[in-house]
């Protein structure tokens, strides 16, 4: 089974480091105290893909159903790092109103269908639709994951097992306040020549 890892720095602002583990994902340097903040939540992710922007555009599915959420992208930079933000003003409960679906078209670098402006609100059916019938396609790709998070001292981590359409696939992801938490991260996991950049929405146009 292959590791998609993914590191990162959060508060309003997050950089973040993608890369995907080939065979081995153990992770020797990895001597932390930790604290379980949840376990075993399973669920489910819609990823809509564009061919034009790497913006991550995405419903999530909850018990009181299905939510949108905006990762916006900012930057990306060599090693590779993603400057992004991914915070709960930007996460929407469906239905929601036109403006939402025009702001994940100009994320995703499309245009509408005619017919979508027609909508004042859109459930998440409606919504996935005007984006796969947008110019050129967006296409949809739904992932299985089952998480668990834990605390450290200066951030969390999160573990998940993700089942994409093609394959199957071990996910680490690191979060912290602070840039230099990230790098030291990374020498932790020593991830060695296995190591292969790539975020989600990589992973989804390989998979999907």
């Amino acid at each position: 089974m292959d590791t998609l890892i993914s590191i990162g720095v959060s508060a309003a602002y997050l950089w973040s480091l993608y890369a995907l583990f080939i065979g081995d994902a153990g992770m020797p340097g990895m001597r932390m105290t930790f604290q379980l903040l949840a376990t075993d939540a399973r669920g489910d992710d819609i990823y809509l893909i564009s061919p034009l922007s790497d913006q991550n555009v995405k419903l999530r599915s909850y018990a009181r159903g299905w939510v949108l959420k905006l990762k916006l992208l900012f930057e990306t930079k060599a090693a590779p790092f993603e400057l992004y933000d991914e915070s709960s003003e930007f996460t929407y409960q469906f239905p929601v109103a036109l403006d939402r679906l025009k702001d994940a078209a100009r994320l995703l670098g499309v245009t509408l269908p005619v017919g979508a402006h027609s909508f004042d609100r859109l459930n998440d059916e409606e919504f996935v639709k005007a984006l796969v019938e947008s110019s050129p396609a967006v296409s949809k790709t739904r992932v299985s994951k089952r998480r668990s998070q834990y605390q450290f001292e200066k951030g969390w981590l999160e573990l998940a097992d993700v089942k994409f359409p093609t394959r199957d696939i071990q996910s680490v992801s690191v979060h912290s306040s602070e840039i230099e938490v990230v790098k030291e991260m990374i020498e932790r996991l020593q991830p060695g020549d296995e190591l292969e950049p790539m975020n989600y929405i990589e992973a989804c146009r390989r998979w999907g």
